[in-house]
């Protein structure tokens, strides 16, 4: 299962946000975005329990991230290439 988190940071935390994140093995994309959410995170997971646990334990604990809203991708196209 793939989900989106869309994360705020605390000001100027994005890039320190960003690295920790990438060292979470379930985050298989970061991405600093403009608009209401500053980062969003791209994770895939075997089961919704694990998915809430990365979420709840991993990423709401690095310091710097103030909140997270979670989509549950129901359906993706993948384009040949690169993704962005």
């Amino acid at each position: 299962m793939e989900a989106l988190v869309f994360i705020n940071v605390d000001i100027g935390a994005e890039d320190s946000v960003m690295d920790q994140l990438s060292k979470v093995p379930e985050v298989s994309a970061v991405f600093f975005v403009y608009g209401p959410y500053d980062l969003v995170a791209k994770i895939t997971s075997d089961d919704a329990e694990r998915l809430r646990a990365v979420i709840r334990d991993r990423i709401r604990k690095i310091p710097g991230v103030r909140s997270t809203t979670t989509l549950i991708v129901a359906k993706a196209l993948q384009r040949a290439g690169p993704p962005y």
